[in-house]
C-alpha cells in the first residue's frame, strides 16, 4: 500500500502541526494572511567578520520595479577579510543585486548611512498597488533570516585581484 499525502498527513501528531506552522511562518517571513506578499531586504552579511556597511547610492527608487539580477544599491563595507588586521583600514565598495523581483516599496536605510548585517534597508512588495497596505508596517529590528536573495559583486576588479585569494589549482602560469 503507498502511501499518499493524504495519509501521511493523517499520522502527524498534534506537536507535529504545532512545529510545522512554525516552520510555516518563518518560510512566509512572518506574515499576517491579511498582508500582501513582501519580504524585508537586509544589510547583507558578505563575510563572517563583517560588522557593518553603509548604504553608498541606491540605484532604485521606491515605487520603481525591481527585476531578477537589477542592482539595488552600492555599499560600502568594512572587515571583508577573514583577517580583520590586514583589511583594518580598507573600504570596499560592494554592488548589491537583486534575484527577487517586485516593486521597492519603502527605504528604511538611506544613502550615507550604515546598518549591521541582517538589519533591514527596504521594503519588497510584489505589486505596486500593495504598497499602501504596508505603510503602516514598521521595521523589525533583524531580517537576517529573510528569504530575500541576493548577490553581490567587488566593484573595482583591481580590489578584487588585491584582496580575494584564488584557489591554486585556478592561477595560471603567469599568475
Amino acid at each position: 500500500n503507498i502511501d499518499t499525502p493524504h495519509h501521511i498527513l493523517k499520522r502527524i501528531t498534534p506537536s507535529d502541526r504545532t512545529a510545522g506552522i512554525s516552520i510555516f511562518k518563518r518560510f512566509s517571513s512572518s506574515q499576517s494572511s491579511s498582508l500582501p506578499w513582501h519580504v524585508w531586504i537586509p544589510m547583507p552579511q558578505l563575510s563572517p567578520s563583517m560588522n557593518s556597511g553603509k548604504i553608498v547610492h541606491w540605484k532604485v527608487k521606491e515605487g520603481e520595479r525591481v527585476e531578477i539580477t537589477d542592482l539595488i544599491a552600492r555599499l560600502e563595507v568594512d572587515n571583508l577579510l577573514e583577517n580583520p588586521i590586514e583589511d583594518s583600514d580598507h573600504k570596499h565598495k560592494m554592488e548589491y543585486e537583486s534575484h527577487e523581483e517586485g516593486t521597492i516599496a519603502r527605504i528604511v536605510a538611506h544613502e550615507g548611512e550604515s546598518r549591521s548585517p541582517g538589519e533591514p534597508i527596504a521594503l519588497l512588495v510584489e505589486r505596486e498597488e500593495d504598497i499602501s497596505a504596508l505603510a503602516h508596517l514598521d521595521p523589525p529590528t533583524d531580517v537576517s533570516d529573510s528569504l530575500f536573495v541576493w548577490q553581490a559583486y567587488v566593484v573595482d576588479p583591481a580590489d578584487a585581484q588585491e584582496h580575494c585569494r584564488v584557489p591554486e589549482h585556478n592561477k595560471t602560469q603567469s599568475g
